[in-house]
């Protein structure tokens, strides 16, 4: 059986893609939202798809006792690593299947961990998972683009160069999907390359979605700056959400 896009990409290079989204960014990223969710010290909130576990150590700092879950089990162990002293635990799942019931507070999908799969349910699954893992009245974040705002400034091609290494980045965008071609070439290596695919959902569509998986949507915010969201002008479509 083939391995999905996103089982070969996050891996060992996926550090050094996206080593400019640390832990500066996190705060950034949260730090005006956060109070939108009646966040109480000593709560449980879960980082579905974690990655290298940045927000994950920002919300454990915030007095949360954080679960954090993702599939990648490179990116876990460097969360682990960077995650010493701090009541953050580690699981490896698929965001599909998750062993919770309502058992959590606050559940955090973030830095656009969705669309990851070709068919609309297996994508609703995660959604499904969040509402499920959470408890009546928990609070759900979901940080996810804007299609309309990215097909109107599409970057198509980008490059970072240090000292031994070069990425560049080949990215187009269709009526279904953003996908990005990065290739890696690395001083005495051969070249890297990898893809990566998001399924491209409108404001409405996941509307109904959330709906559907037993949440009132609170608030829809179009950056982490917190400013409503404008389909023309906002780059993210943040979701403030309450299972009921």
């Amino acid at each position: 059986m083939s391995k999905e896009w996103f089982e070969k990409s996050f891996q060992e290079d996926y550090l050094k893609i996206y080593a400019h989204r640390d832990e500066v960014k996190a705060t950034q990223e949260l730090e005006q939202l956060i109070p939108f969710l009646d966040i109480q010290p000593g709560k449980t909130a879960l980082d579905l798809c974690c990655g290298q576990g940045r927000h994950s150590r920002w919300l454990a700092q915030l007095g949360l006792r954080v679960i954090a879950v993702d599939l990648s089990a490179v990116l876990l162990q460097e969360a682990i690593k960077q995650s010493l002293n701090l009541p953050v635990l580690y699981m490896r799942a698929d965001a599909r299947e998750i062993p919770f019931q309502e058992e959590v507070d606050y559940v955090f999908n973030l830095f656009t961990s969705f669309g990851y799969f070709v068919e609309d349910e297996e994508n609703e699954k995660v959604l499904k998972q969040a509402s499920q893992a959470l408890k009546a009245g928990g609070y759900f974040l979901m940080d996810y683009l804007n299609p309309e705002y990215l097909r109107a400034h599409l970057v198509p091609y980008s490059e970072s160069k240090g000292e031994d290494l070069e990425i560049l980045q080949y990215r187009t965008v269709n009526e279904e999907f953003v996908q990005k071609r990065i290739v890696i070439k690395e001083q005495g290596e051969s070249s890297r390359q990898y893809e990566e695919r998001v399924k491209l959902y409108s404001l409405e569509q996941l509307q109904s979605m959330l709906i559907k998986q037993n949440f009132d949507i609170l608030h829809v915010f179009g950056n982490y700056d917190a400013t409503p969201y404008a389909a023309d002008r906002s780059p993210r479509m943040i979701f403030i959400c309450k299972k009921k």
